[in-house]
């Protein structure tokens, strides 16, 4: 067995033999660190509260998520940016994916609230993370940071989970964050070999009582952010971000990505580094 398949083996089980993929570090599992840029990790956004999750279906890897437990959304997710060739899944948001391991079930997989291992555990499931009852009726809508339409067939069906969700103004997704959304895949993704992209966000408070919350439960954020770094064939890069306002009127301004950074840094409390060497 060589070193890397004996590091992913030692990972991959907890003591006990329980499947285990809440990871100390995402270059505990090769396959999630090949999600960043030059297999780093952005650095000062990992709190005692955040739990770094490989975003696994069906024994694939797809994405990484750095994931708020107390509020009960990602801070944000971490994937290389995919040419779609399907449309969107049609799956109803009762049947999203929830995340087995932050209610420490010994599934390595994000399952539906269908499947009997969730329904058995359904009050512990739900106390550990976002569910579908959290947005009913909210008045906000389940916001992407990793996009279905950045991606195709499986890939798609993966970004339906709630660990991948945050309460976004309707206004705000369907238009000016869309309107990002787009442009990464038609402006960006053609000229580039491969583009890494972290999008996440930017809470309005800590706990209840700072900030607002859905039913308590959920926090609203009040600025979703985004960065990518674009390898073009010949080597160079080009990398970017944006900053975009979860209230009207919904503004999503360009940043360079030391602009983003200390953004991030002042509002998380120390410096923060979204890509190896700022991906210059």
């Amino acid at each position: 067995m060589g070193s890397a398949t004996l590091l992913f083996a030692l990972f991959l089980f907890c003591p006990g033999g329980v499947i285990c993929e809440i990871l100390q570090n995402f270059s505990d599992v090769p396959p999630c660190q090949a999600f960043f840029y030059q297999g780093q990790e952005p650095t000062g956004l990992a709190s005692p509260s955040t739990a770094r999750i490989c975003q696994r279906l069906q024994g694939q890897y797809y994405y990484a998520t750095l994931y708020h437990r107390d509020a009960r959304v990602p801070i944000y997710s971490a994937y290389i940016l995919e040419k779609s060739t399907t449309s969107r899944p049609d799956l109803s948001s009762t049947n999203w994916y929830l995340e087995p391991m932050l209610a420490d079930l010994p599934q390595g997989d994000m399952l539906q609230p269908s499947q009997s291992a969730m329904q058995n555990e359904s009050e512990k499931v739900t106390d550990s993370q976002a569910v579908n009852d959290d947005y009913r009726n909210s008045g906000f809508s389940r916001g992407h940071l990793n996009p279905s339409g950045h991606h195709s067939a499986e890939s798609q069906i993966s970004t339906f989970t709630y660990t991948n969700m945050a309460p976004q103004q309707g206004n705000f997704n369907s238009g000016t964050w869309n309107n990002y959304e787009t442009f990464l895949k038609d402006s960006i993704l053609p000229g580039c070999s491969q583009t890494h992209v972290v999008t996440g966000i930017i809470l309005s408070g800590s706990h209840p009582g700072e900030g607002v919350w859905l039913r308590g439960r959920v926090n609203v954020p009040t600025f979703y952010w985004s960065a990518f770094c674009c390898v073009r064939g010949d080597g160079s890069r080009r990398a970017e971000g944006r900053l975009g306002s979860n209230t009207a009127p919904y503004e999503v301004l360009a940043k360079s990505i030391p602009e983003l950074e200390a953004i991030l840094g002042r509002e998380y409390g120390g410096a923060v580094s979204l890509f190896s060497g700022g991906c210059q």
